[in-house]
C-alpha cells in the first residue's frame, strides 16, 4: 500500500515550488503595499480636510461675533455666503445644549438630530473635535468639526462645520479600485516571471542531470561542464566530479584488485591441478604420493592466507573489522615483536637492534599494531641479505608515537616507491627474487590498519642502500579509532 500511494504521488518541483513561493511573497507585499498607499491617502486627505474645516469654524465665528446675537440675521448672511458655492458641500451650524440647531447653513440641515454634545463639552474649552457622521439621507457621509463657544449674548452653544465627502469617497474607490487590479495582475506576473526565471536558473541542473543519466561504469571519465562563472551551480559541478573523480578511482581499484586476485588465485590453482593430474597420470609410490600431497597441502594453504588477507582487506575498506579499544604500552608491544624475529634474524646472519624512546601508553587494537611492526619487520629480514643490519626505533613527540624500522637490504627502486601499497603488486627484480612466497597483500593491509588508527605508515628507500618504514600514530586517538573502525 505504501508502495502504490508513493508511487502516486504527484512530486511538485523545485521550480514550481520556487515560483508559488515568490508569487505568494509578492501578493503579500503588494498587498502590504496598497494596504499601506491606502491607509496614507485616507488619513492624508482626512487631515487636510480636517484643517480646512477648523480654518471655516474660525471665520464662521467671526461672523457669528460680527452679527451680535441676531440669528436670523447671521442665518441668512451665511446662506448667503454659501449659495454662491458651486458645490453644496460645507455647512455650518449653532447647536444649543439640548442638541437644537438654532442657525444652519441650509434650510434642510441633513445631519439635524445627528449630533449631541457630550457631558463635559461646556468645559472642553477650546478643543476642536472631528468626527464622521452617516446621513441616512444622504449617499455620502460628513466630516464634521466642533467647538464648545458662547455667542454675543452670552448662550453656550456649539459652533460647527461640516464637509460632504463625497469626493474624498471617490478618490479612496478610484485608489481602491487600483489596488485591487494591482492585486490581480501582481501573482500573475509573478508566475510568469518566476517560471521563467526558474527556468533559466535550473537549466544548468537539468543539464547536470542529463549528463549524469548518459553516464555508466564505462564512461566515467567523463565530468560535468562548468561555466566559468564561480557561481553555485559551478561549484555542484565541481563537487560533483570530485565525487566522479573518487568513483573512477575506486572503480579502477577494483578492476585492478579483481584481476590481480584472479591472477594470484590462479597460480596455486593451477599448480593444484597440475599435481591432482600428476598423481593421477601413473600409479604412484608412497614416497611420490606423500610428496604430491604436501606440494598440494602448500599450495591450499596459499590460497588460505591470499583468502584471509582479502577478507581483511574487504573488512577495513567497509568499516566492518572490529578494533579492539585497548590501553597498552607501544613500547612492550614492539619489544615482543622484536623479540619474536630475533631467532630469524640471527639465523640469516643479520643484526636486529631495537632502540627505546620511552613508555608510550596509547589505546587501540594491541594486536592489529602487532601485525603492522611483525609485517614490516619480516619484509625488512627477508629482503636484506647478510650481513646486515636491520634497526627499530621507537620515539615520541609533538603528541605522535613514531616507530621506524631501518634495514640495509636490497631498497626499492624509485619508480616502484608510490605503488608498493598496493594490492597484489610486488616490486620485480631482486626484491622479488629474494620471496616469492607472499600475496603482494601485506603493505596494503599495514596502510589500512594504520589509517584506521588515525595515523599514517611512509616508506623511504634507496636501492642497495636500504629501506626505512615510518608508523606515526597518535597517542590519544581513541577518538578517532572510534570514528574510523566503528562508524
Amino acid at each position: 500500500m505504501s508502495s502504490v500511494t508513493t508511487t502516486n504521488r504527484r512530486v511538485v518541483g523545485i521550480g514550481a515550488r520556487l515560483t508559488l513561493w515568490g508569487a505568494a511573497l509578492t501578493t503579500l507585499l503588494v498587498a502590504g503595499v496598497s494596504a499601506a498607499l491606502y491607509g496614507g491617502v485616507y488619513f492624508s486627505m482626512r487631515a487636510q480636510i480636517d484643517a480646512f474645516l477648523e480654518g471655516e469654524i474660525n471665520e464662521f465665528l467671526l461672523t457669528v461675533a460680527h452679527h451680535g446675537g441676531d440669528d436670523a440675521a447671521l442665518e441668512a448672511d451665511v446662506r448667503h455666503e454659501l449659495g454662491v458655492r458651486t458645490r453644496h458641500d460645507l455647512g455650518f451650524r449653532l447647536i444649543d445644549e439640548q442638541g437644537h440647531i438654532f442657525v444652519s447653513s441650509a434650510s434642510e440641515d441633513k445631519l439635524r438630530g445627528l449630533w449631541n454634545p457630550p457631558s463635559d463639552w461646556s468645559s472642553s474649552g477650546s478643543t476642536v473635535r472631528c468626527e464622521t457622521l452617516h446621513s441616512a439621507v444622504a449617499p455620502y457621509p460628513y466630516r464634521v468639526c466642533s467647538l464648545p463657544t458662547r455667542t454675543p449674548d452670552g448662550r453656550t452653544c456649539t459652533a460647527q462645520s461640516s464637509y460632504l465627502l463625497d469626493q474624498m469617497s471617490e478618490s479612496l474607490a478610484r485608489v481602491r479600485r487600483i489596488c485591487i487590479a494591482i492585486l490581480v495582475v501582481a501573482p500573475i506576473v509573478a508566475l510568469g516571471v518566476g517560471g521563467f526565471l526558474s527556468r533559466r536558473s535550473l537549466e544548468p541542473v537539468r543539464q547536470i542531470m542529463r549528463q549524469a543519466r548518459e553516464m555508466n561504469a564505462r564512461d566515467l571519465h567523463s565530468r560535468l561542464p562548468l561555466s566559468g562563472s564561480g557561481d553555485e551551480m559551478d561549484q555542484l559541478s565541481e563537487t560533483l566530479n570530485g565525487l566522479l573523480d573518487r568513483v573512477e578511482r575506486r572503480v579502477q581499484e577494483l578492476q585492478r584488485f579483481t584481476a590481480d586476485a584472479s591472477h594470484e588465485l590462479r597460480t596455486p590453482l593451477a599448480a593444484l591441478r597440475g599435481s591432482a593430474e600428476v598423481m593421477l597420470s601413473r600409479p604412484r609410490s608412497a614416497e611420490e604420493l606423500r610428496l604430491l600431497v604436501e606440494e598440494s597441502i602448500a599450495q591450499y594453504e596459499r590460497l588460505q592466507r591470499i583468502a584471509e588477507d582479502l577478507l581483511l582487506l574487504a573488512r577495513l575498506d567497509s568499516g566492518d573489522a572490529v578494533m579492539r579499544r585497548d590501553s597498552f604500552s607501544l613500547e612492550n608491544a614492539v619489544a615482543d615483536v622484536v623479540d619474536l624475529y630475533s631467532p630469524t634474524a640471527e639465523e640469516k646472519g643479520l643484526v636486529l637492534v631495537l632502540d627505546r624512546g620511552g613508555a608510550f601508553p596509547i589505546v587501540g587494537d594491541d594486536g592489529r599494531i602487532r601485525q603492522i611492526v611483525g609485517n614490516i619487520l619480516d619484509n625488512a629480514i627477508k629482503y636484506t641479505p647478510a650481513p646486515g643490519r636491520v634497526r627499530v626505533t621507537i620515539e615520541g613527540t609533538n603528541g605522535e608515537a613514531r616507530i621506524q624500522i631501518q634495514d640495509t637490504g636490497v631498497g626499492i627502486p624509485a619508480g616502484h616507491l608510490p605503488r608498493v601499497f598496493d594490492r597484489f603488486y610486488r616490486v620485480d627484480s631482486s626484491r622479488s627474487a629474494l620471496n616469492t612466497s607472499g600475496t603482494g597483500l601485506g603493505l596494503a593491509i599495514c596502510r589500512s590498519i594504520v589509517e584506521a588508527h588515525g595515523g599514517r605508515i611512509d616508506l623511504e628507500s634507496l636501492p642497495g642502500k636500504g629501506t626505512s618504514a615510518t608508523i606515526v600514530l597518535p597517542l590519544h586517538f581513541a577518538r578517532n579509532l572510534a570514528e574510523v573502525a566503528f562508524g
